[in-house]
């Protein structure tokens, strides 16, 4: 069953000093020059103009519309390998197999650093303030990402990117602090996959979103925008958690997704709340022919109760095997 239809959302980003705004749906359009790696990533500073843009999220409810999961073990593809965050939860920078990692150390300039501008990067929409490094709290070390919004009716997006790259499957995980409880009346959503082509052509592929269980707690849910049911695209489905693992309020928990995506075959989608497996689709959207992927986390909403949100991200990687949290 798909969700209801996503509202307009304004987009803006940077061009030759000038700031543009764009109305758009979904796939959005996004227009936009990076600042340069050492511009951005301060404690006082926003991040650059993206690659990557758009809301990101649909509207869910509690038990809401959508197939349920698939349950059980790693699916097809998966690695059984297993890396060990360590005791103080920080990312192994040891262990070869991972691909990007960053601690949010003195700042957020490790999203911004890369082979080219596209690689990875910080932003939000017009108005919204772009994440920034704060040592409010922290998961590990000494300060993570805060990424605050006003989410009062009007979509609303701040958020952290990088490119997947030319691997085909790998483990994407981050710890996320929700500093208050929210009920969301639309979407809200922490951490998606999107694709992207010469930046201004982007397309979301699937989010994870924030849910109310019927015991009115936070849970999961997955919205797979480009659902296609067999007769043809649809907007897409919610695809509820196989089981309504707990997202507290006030306490770190790690969100982590294995993606096994290739241009014009099913991709595997597998998501774990703290450990707990709760998302398994063996055969879900392709990635589209001759876009680049990236992903993405952060805070995004139509409309939370109460408005204000503050989420804290600290100790990203990705890698090439399971990291235990």
């Amino acid at each position: 069953m798909a969700a209801p239809p996503r509202k307009l959302a304004r987009l803006g980003s940077l061009l030759g000093g000038t700031l543009l705004l764009v109305a758009a749906c979904d796939p959005n359009v996004v227009i936009g020059s990076k600042l340069s790696w050492g511009q951005g990533g301060s404690d006082e500073t926003g991040g650059s103009p993206p690659a990557v843009s758009g809301t990101g999220g649909q509207a869910v409810t509690s038990g809401s519309a959508g197939e349920a999961a698939l349950g059980g073990a790693a699916g097809e593809g998966a690695t059984s390998s297993v890396s060990d965050a360590g005791a103080s939860g920080a990312p192994d920078m040891s262990d070869p197999g991972v691909i990007f990692t960053t601690g949010n150390e003195g700042s957020l300039m490790d999203w911004d650093a890369g082979p080219d501008m596209d690689a990875g990067g910080y932003y939000a929409d017009p108005g919204v303030a772009s994440p920034v490094y704060t040592t409010e709290q922290h998961h590990s070390g000494e300060g993570a990402a805060k990424v605050f919004i006003n989410a009062d009716g009007a979509d609303k997006i701040s958020r952290l990117y990088r490119r997947i790259g030319d691997y085909e499957e790998a483990y994407y995980l981050a710890w996320f602090y929700l500093k208050e409880d929210h009920v969301p009346s639309s979407w809200w959503s922490i951490f998606l996959f999107r694709a992207n082509q010469n930046r201004a052509d982007s397309t979301d592929l699937w989010s994870i979103d924030l849910v109310r269980t019927p015991q009115n707690q936070l849970t999961v849910a997955l919205y797979e925008h480009q659902y296609d049911n067999g007769a043809g695209k649809q907007k897409g489905r919610t695809v509820s958690a196989t089981t309504q693992q707990i997202a507290p309020v006030g306490v770190w928990f790690q969100l982590q997704a294995y993606l096994k995506a290739k241009a014009g075959q099913p991709s595997v989608l597998q998501v774990w709340l703290d450990g707990t497996q709760v998302i398994n689709l063996d055969k879900t959207t392709p990635a589209p022919d001759g876009m680049s992927l990236y992903w993405v986390i952060g805070n995004g909403a139509g409309k939370l109760t109460p408005s204000e949100s503050t989420v804290y991200i600290d100790d990203a990687q990705i890698s090439t095997s399971f990291v235990r949290p």
